[in-house]
Order: C-alpha cells, then sequence, then structure tokens
C-alpha cells in the first residue's frame, strides 16, 4: 500500500530529494511531472541525449520506493559499467545526501551495495545488467523493471524474460527508457506500439497547435512555429496522445504510454522561454549558451547523428553486413526433402542439425526452426537439405516429429538454443541420446566458444553471427532453390549490424521481425564445426 499522501509524487520528490547539493525542483521541466504523476502500468521515454532521463529514473525509484513499503524494483541496464555508474552517481548520491530519505528510511544495517539498496520500511532496489542474456534477471521477484538505454537490449531474450519477475506482483510495472537508433531498433518498436504521447505546444502568434519532432523547428534562438515562423514556448505546452489505440482488444491496464523527450523542447535550451517567466539573466545567459550548441551539433553531426542525439527520433535503416543478393546466388542446391531419399546422402561425408527452439515471447513471432546440412569434402561446401519452420506450436507438441527427421537424415550432431529450449532439448537427447544433441547459450562472452563445465556451450553472440556471414560472403554454404529459401532469407536479412552506447558491436533484429531460421541454421553450422574439428572463430 502507498503510504498516505495528499502531495502528488513530483511534489514529494521536490521536497524530499536533494540534486548536486540543491533542493531537487521540476520548475524548468514542466514535462517531466507527468513522469511523476502518472500511474502508468506500462511506460516508455524515447529521448534524446541530456534531458535527465537518468535523474528522472532514479529519483522516480526512490520516491517509489520510500512511499510503497516492501515495494521492490528492478533496473536493467545493457552493461555492469552503466547500471555500476547510475547506481553511484544517480541513486547513491541522492539518498545519502537527500536529509529526509537519509534519516527516515535508511540505516547501517540495510544493504547499501551497488548492486543491491534497502529501505527501512521494507522496500528495496536491486541493480543488475543483460545485453543480450536474461540469466542475470532470473530468480527475484518484482514490482517494477526499469530498462534504461532500451535500444541496447535484445527484446526477446532480455526484456520478455525479464518481465517473468513481475508475475506474481501485484502492481507489475514496466518502464523504458532509451535514445533510438535505427528505424529496426527496440526503442522504435516500442514506441510504434505506444500512446506516442508528445508535449503539443500552442502557438501565440497562429493559434496553431505542434509537436517538435523536425530540425525544422530550429530557428536562431529557440524552437519555431512551423507555421509562421514565430517562436514557441515550451512552458505552454501539454501532453497530448497522437496515437489512438484502433480497437479495445488491449486492455487499458497493458497498453503503453509513451512520451517523445527531446532537446529542443526543453526550456532550459530556450532563452526567450527563460525571459518570459523571468528567470533572470543567468538562467536566459545558460540558455542562450545551450541553444547556441544545439546549432553547432546541427551544423557539425551526421543527420542521423543530430536525429538520434538531439531529437530523440529513430533514422536510417540498420547495416547488413549480408545482401539479399548474395544469398540468392547460393541458391542453387537441390529441392528440399522433408525426409532424405536414397540418394540424399551420395557424395556427403557428415549430416549435422540445428534448432531454433520457440520462446513464444510476447512479440508473436517467435517460431521453432529446424536445419541440416551436409558436408561435401570435395569442394569442402555445407549443403542444405532441409529447413523447416513450425509457426506457433510448442516445441514440446513437435519433439516426436523433429527427433523422427533427425533420425531419418542420420544427423551426427544437433545443437539447439540454450535459452529458452533447455526443456526441448532434454527431450530431444531422449529420443536420439545424449551424445548427439548439444546446445548452445547465446552471451556477450570474451570467448568465441567454450564448454561451461556442466551442460552447455557459451557462444559469443556476435563473434558466431560474424564467422557465419563471413562463410556466407565466401561461398562455403549452399542453399536450396530461391523459391523454397524465401523464408529463411527474409529470417536472415532481418538481421543488421549496430553499435550499443558503450562501443560495442552487436547483432540486432526488430521485435517485431522473426530471425528464427538464421540461428537454426547458424546453431547447425556450429554442428558441423565440432565434427569437423574445425572451432576456430576469428574475432
Amino acid at each position: 500500500m502507498v503510504a498516505k499522501t495528499s502531495a502528488t509524487l513530483s511534489e514529494v520528490a521536490e521536497a524530499w530529494l536533494r540534486l548536486n547539493g540543491r533542493p531537487f525542483s521540476l520548475e524548468y521541466w514542466p514535462m517531466h511531472r507527468a513522469f511523476y504523476d502518472g500511474r502508468y502500468r506500462r511506460t516508455l521515454f524515447k529521448t534524446s541525449r541530456q534531458v535527465a532521463k537518468s535523474t528522472t529514473l532514479a529519483n522516480f525509484a526512490i520516491i517509489e520506493c520510500a512511499l510503497i513499503p516492501h515495494f521492490s524494483t528492478v533496473f536493467v541496464s545493457p552493461t555492469k559499467e552503466q547500471t555500476t555508474r547510475f547506481s553511484n552517481t544517480r541513486v547513491l548520491k541522492v539518498m545519502r545526501y537527500s536529509p529526509i530519505i537519509n534519516s527516515r528510511f535508511l540505516n547501517p544495517e540495510l544493504a547499501d551495495r551497488v548492486f543491491h539498496k534497502q529501505f527501512s520500511n521494507g522496500a528495496e532496489m536491486l541493480f543488475t545488467y543483460a545485453l543480450d542474456d536474461a540469466d542475470r534477471l532470473r530468480g527475484p521477484s518484482s514490482d517494477r523493471n526499469m530498462y534504461d538505454e532500451v535500444q541496447d537490449l535484445l527484446y526477446d531474450p532480455v526484456i520478455t524474460v525479464g518481465n517473468e519477475t513481475l508475475s506474481h506482483s501485484h502492481y507489475g510495472f514496466e518502464t523504458y527508457a532509451g535514445t533510438p537508433k535505427t528505424m529496426d531498433n527496440t526503442v522504435q518498436y516500442l514506441w510504434e506500439s505506444s500512446s506516442q504521447t508528445e508535449w503539443v505546444i500552442k502557438c501565440d502568434s497562429c493559434g496553431s497547435h505542434q509537436y517538435i519532432d523536425s530540425d525544422k523547428a530550429i530557428g536562431a534562438t529557440g524552437i519555431i512555429c512551423l507555421k509562421c515562423k514565430s517562436y514557441l514556448n515550451p512552458f505552454k505546452g501539454k501532453w497530448i496522445d497522437t496515437y489512438a489505440f484502433p480497437n479495445s482488444n488491449i486492455p487499458e491496464s497493458q497498453r503503453l504510454k509513451g512520451f517523445h523527450i527531446s532537446q529542443l523542447m526543453m526550456p532550459e535550451n530556450n532563452p526567450l522561454a527563460m525571459k518570459a517567466i523571468g528567470a533572470g539573466t543567468e538562467m536566459e545567459e545558460f540558455a542562450l549558451q545551450q541553444w547556441q550548441r544545439i546549432l553547432l551539433k546541427h551544423e557539425t553531426l551526421p543527420t542521423a547523428t543530430f536525429n538520434n542525439e538531439v531529437l530523440g527520433i529513430s533514422d536510417a535503416i540498420g547495416t547488413r553486413m549480408i545482401s539479399k543478393e548474395e544469398l540468392e546466388e547460393l541458391c542453387t542446391g537441390q529441392p528440399l526433402q522433408l525426409y532424405p531419399k536414397a540418394d540424399t546422402f551420395v557424395g556427403l561425408n557428415h549430416v549435422v542439425g540445428g534448432v531454433d527452439w520457440s520462446g513464444g515471447g510476447t512479440t508473436g513471432v517467435s517460431r521453432t526452426v529446424i536445419w541440416i546440412w551436409g558436408f561435401r569434402q570435395s569442394d569442402r561446401r555445407m549443403l542444405t537439405l532441409l529447413y523447416k519452420v513450425y509457426p506457433g506450436i510448442n516445441p514440446v507438441n513437435i519433439i516426436d516429429e523433429i527427433a523422427n527427421i533427425f533420425a531419418c537424415y542420420r544427423v551426427e550432431i544437433v545443437i539447439g538454443d540454450a535459452g529458452e529450449g533447455h526443456t526441448a532439448n532434454d527431450l530431444l537427447r531422449k529420443k536420439l541420446g545424449y551424445h548427439r544433441v548439444q546446445q548452445v547459450q547465446y552471451a556477450s562472452a570474451t570467448k568465441a566458444f567454450v564448454w561451461n563445465d556442466y551442460d552447455r556451450y557459451i557462444a559469443d553472440r556476435t563473434t558466431v553471427i560474424d564467422n557465419y556471414f563471413m562463410d556466407i560472403k565466401q561461398k562455403k554454404l549452399e542453399f536450396g532453390p530461391l523459391n523454397e529459401m524465401k523464408e529463411a532469407i527474409d529470417d536472415i536479412l532481418n538481421v543488421y549490424e549496430d553499435i550499443t552506447t558503450m562501443g560495442k558491436k552487436v547483432w540486432r533484429h526488430s521485435p517485431s521481425k522473426s530471425d528464427d531460421c538464421l540461428h537454426a541454421g547458424l546453431f547447425g553450422w556450429l554442428a558441423m564445426k565440432m565434427v569437423l574439428n574445425d572451432v576456430k572463430f576469428y574475432q
């Protein structure tokens, strides 16, 4: 139960918190009040850089835990470094130097570690990190999950799995925050399924209403009306939902409230707005300096970077290492056969399989896919003998068929996805034999491919995809006829190259698009490398 108070959460934050030695204030950040005061079950902050996103997440989490006894918040960012910095510089400093929080809710007997902080009312904050593997999120129950820098998180293996920690909560709050990148990115996917709420400002000159999502609103000393070119005052804006959910099939509690925040709409960046409220010469000069920085960025940054970092909007399509034409050139093989014929194995030295199990994720595009490769020693090429997609089917219900297909093809080794497929892999082992079924778990690892000394191989996701794509580009693989490979080609093309906020290269795919055929083929490719005793990878 929330502690009884007649004040709003934003008012409590202003009364209780101190930021950098000063009382926390939203005076110059009017649009941020809605973030504290709206009790939305699912919230997205699609933001540019330097708009107090991290400050908002930290302050809100502190106040919520202080007001709700035994409340549990889990904060997730892509890397240990980012999470540690958030815990120490955003949360710890505010808690320690806010007298009310320090005296009422902290004491030396409570946990006050980087990854775990407790409040005297039984509430707690947990901090963790997960770039493309949800293992660290499993276990603890939570009432609110906060995902920061969500543009760098893989949706299905991290967010879908991570939100299972909310399954027993009476609250079940989800918060997502990040700076958009490509049109394929997780932030864009979430935004397109949200209320798409914009800060709409009324123009004093022509009376039109507009929100800022374009560099056309950039004037010499502040944002301007797109219609009459007069300067706009962001203090006169209000949040408006620009997307009306088309039907009532999505319950109100499941709808995502998405806020767009850019540097252009911040009053502190608009000198005329600061002058209009009598903020004083110092604040007006500060706002002018801020605006001049924005003008410089507009002149010097690449358009895509400016759109992401300053406007807070997605731009461009992710980079693909493999083109559609390159994939189609590989479609020279024999027709695919569900079960092998008498001549299927002629000229082949080895046959292996790969399987990517359906995770049943919230995106609704996850499928189980099997892939069978044959190896021809004469030209050292891997040939696609079969791939099959099982859409919308629980893997447990198709184990018998999959095991039968692999058995008929006499596969030496099958590699399955260990992430969500651990149970299915165990069932397949009972059918084919323990020695014939191995499992691989993707991770962000220092070594490309290594045994965990227990039950699975750990593969660095980026490295093995890089190497798989290199073999495709070097035409070491062969696909079946083009008309039979279109679904697999689409899956491969759905994956794009991205660079995280911390500068790490990763492979992503839009949560609304599938990539299961890619991974089934890759797992089979790994199985063949094991059979050939060729597990060297370029890193």
